[in-house]
Order: structure tokens, then C-alpha cells, then sequence
């Protein structure tokens, strides 16, 4: 277990309801460690997918962003995980991979990266609250995929305890903003950039602890009565 995990660990025993999204180096005994806490992967690169797949990882918990990826890197690993993309190029990629892949009345679940309003830095690739209504249209045109998650990108640096439960209760309302305006359904929901604002909060102190708890049992509760999506926390 590396030090990103151990931290991880110790943020999960604060807020419980979420799951640990770990990126990095991936190796055997590393997948066998996420496998074992029923933590998730996001994954780099075809080898990382195919060593967590044959690991015998569950594929909903194998993310693969398609940013800067091949065609052929996406039909590689198609059924294999979780396509999470930034741009409609993106998805009309993907699509393509799942035309010649899903069985007739089969769609390919996708997630979408969206960049948080309130936290753009102008620099993350994803799309904008504003340009949602804009994708809706053009979603509806790819037939063989399905939007069914949520990457919410955001410039995380200086939250830490209230802020960061702000944080938290936003990435939900913009998740359940997705829903609406594409519309469509919710699985999962990843707060980007939320765990080393976490383990500062951390080391802030019993009072900053107390308030990111409040808000992110306000996030997990509000879940559990709408899209019982997998929370996850990276």
C-alpha cells in the first residue's frame, strides 16, 4: 500500500458512503489492493485496463478517459470498462468502437467529464454547464452509446473543510443538472480534485472535519434517495 492510499484510507474513515478512485502507477499487487478495499481504478492506458480486467476487477470499476486516446486504444478495451469523455469528438469515437461491438438494442454506458461553474480555471478539458444543452442535442444523433456518469472536473487548491463540502454539494447539483438537461440517467459521480483538499482538511483540525462531514452526509443522503450512484472521491 503507497502513501496516496494510506491517505485515502484515513479520508474514507471520515467520509464514509464514497468510494477511493485511485490514479497512478498500476501493477499486480496494486489492482489486487484496490480489488480487495472495493476501491475503483482510473485507467491510463490499454495495459492498465487489461491488468485490472484479468485481475478480475468488475468493469464498472475500471474507468478509461478517452482524452488523447486512439480509436484503436478504444476498441481495445471496449467491454471491458467505463469511457469517460471530455469532448463530443470524444463521444462520437466511442460510438463508432460500440457500432461495431454492441449487441442489436445494446448501448455503450459512457460517463462525461463536466467542469464544476463555480470552480473553472479556463485550463480543464470537459464541458461547461452552458454547453450541456448544446451536447443534448447532439447525443441524441450517437445511437449506440449512453450517457449514465459524471467526472466533474474543478480547481480544487484552496478548499479545505466548509469549502470543500461546498464543493462536494455542487458536484451533486451539477450531476443532477446533467440528468436533466441531456436528459439522462446517473451511476456514478466523480468530485474530481477532492482528495488531497480532503487530507488537508484533515490536518485542519476537529472543526473543519466536522463541517466537510455535515455536507457530505447532506450528498450521500440526497443519493440515496434519487440516483443511488457510486460516490467517488479522487
Amino acid at each position: 500500500m503507497n502513501d496516496r492510499m494510506k491517505k485515502a484510507e484515513s479520508v474514507l474513515e471520515m467520509l464514509p458512503g464514497f468510494q477511493y478512485l485511485y490514479k497512478g502507477e498500476v501493477n499486480t499487487e496494486t489492482v489486487e489492493y484496490l480489488i480487495k478495499k472495493g476501491w475503483a481504478l482510473e485507467a491510463e492506458d490499454c495495459g492498465s485496463v487489461h491488468l485490472a480486467s484479468l485481475a478480475g476487477m468488475d468493469r464498472n470499476d475500471i474507468y478509461f478517459p478517452v482524452l488523447d486516446k486512439e480509436p484503436a486504444a478504444i476498441k481495445a478495451v471496449i467491454g471491458t470498462c467505463k469511457f469517460v469523455a471530455t469532448s463530443l469528438k470524444e463521444m462520437e469515437l466511442i460510438n463508432e468502437a460500440a457500432a461495431g461491438y454492441m449487441v442489436p438494442g445494446h448501448l455503450e454506458v459512457i460517463g462525461i467529464s463536466v467542469i464544476a461553474k463555480d470552480y473553472d480555471d479556463g485550463k480543464m478539458p470537459g464541458f461547461r454547464v452552458e454547453e450541456l444543452s448544446q451536447l443534448a442535442a447532439e447525443a441524441r444523433k450517437l445511437r449506440f452509446i449512453s450517457i449514465r456518469g459524471c467526472f466533474i472536473q474543478a480547481n480544487t487548491k484552496e478548499l479545505s473543510g466548509e469549502d470543500l463540502g461546498r464543493y462536494l454539494r455542487d458536484c451533486y447539483e451539477t450531476a443532477k443538472l446533467v440528468t436533466t438537461t441531456i436528459p439522462c440517467g446517473m451511476s456514478y459521480i466523480n468530485a474530481g480534485n477532492s482528495m488531497e483538499p480532503a487530507v488537508q482538511t484533515l490536518k485542519s483540525g476537529k472543526e473543519a472535519q466536522e463541517k466537510l462531514q455535515t455536507a457530505a452526509k447532506i450528498m450521500v443522503n440526497q443519493n440515496q434517495t434519487a440516483f443511488y450512484a457510486k460516490l467517488l472521491l479522487q
